[in-house]
């Protein structure tokens, strides 16, 4: 595969473009030092950046998805998916579907 050949690219953000792999809220996220360089040589490839992050706490109320689209804006990601998603107990889920 060339690289002309790629589209897009979809990064994680805890523990890929920075921070410890842990929640960290946008206003304290620190990228690693050659996070700007790597985004920046994938753009100027014509590569679409796309940030990828399952956020929990947003559902906790600690951070919002607003927070987290105005970081990957100012990283220069093409877009962003943010998943705010609850941990919650798998097997009342699972019981809940069956009926139980």
């Amino acid at each position: 595969m060339r690289i002309q050949d790629i589209e897009a690219v979809f990064i994680d953000r805890d523990g890929t473009i920075g921070g410890t792999g842990h929640f960290i809220h946008p206003s304290n996220f620190q990228p690693y030092s050659f996070t700007e360089e790597a985004l920046s040589l994938l753009r100027e490839s014509g590569i679409n950046t796309i940030a990828l992050t399952n956020q929990h706490r947003i559902s906790m109320g600690q951070a919002s998805i607003e927070e987290f689209q105005e970081e990957f804006k100012t990283f220069g990601f093409t877009d962003a998916f943010i998943c705010p998603h609850r941990q919650f107990n798998t097997k009342r889920y699972v019981d809940y579907f069956r009926g139980k």
